[in-house]
Parts: C-alpha cells; structure tokens; sequence
C-alpha cells in the first residue's frame, strides 16, 4: 500500500492522539471518518423529518380521500 503525509498545526496533532490512542494512523482516520459520515446522514434525516412532518397531516387526509372518492366503480360514486 501507497502511504503519504498530511501536515496539520502540533495542536490538531495531540488532539487527535489523544482521540486514537493505540491504533494506527489509518485505521483511526478511516473510522473517523465514517463516523462523521454517520452524523451528517443522521443530521440531514433528522432536518428532513423535521421538514416534513408538518405536512405529514395532509398527506394522510388526502390520500384517505382519495381511496374514499375515486373508484372504477360506477356504481360506488
């Protein structure tokens, strides 16, 4: 495997030692990663829900309307 080097301030450096401890670079950075990834999906349901519910109501009433009122029955209408 290819390997390279990210230059970050000394600060940023101990913070994420302290955050990895035993485990190597790649592995700690690969799990960080996913789990910021996990975070943002979870951020971004959470806005869309939030978005959404609100109109959740009316959804549910017109589609119940339109189960009542429309048929391929004429005999229903």
């Amino acid at each position: 495997m290819a390997y390279t080097t990210i230059s970050v301030r000394k600060n940023v450096k101990r913070k994420l030692e302290l955050l990895k401890g035993g485990k190597d670079w790649s592995d700690f950075l690969s799990e960080l990663v996913e789990e910021v990834k996990r975070i943002r999906r979870s951020e971004a349901f959470r806005e869309l829900r939030e978005e959404v519910l609100p109109y959740l109501d009316d959804v549910e009433a017109s589609h119940r309307r339109f189960r009542r009122e429309f048929s391929l029955d004429p005999d229903r209408h």
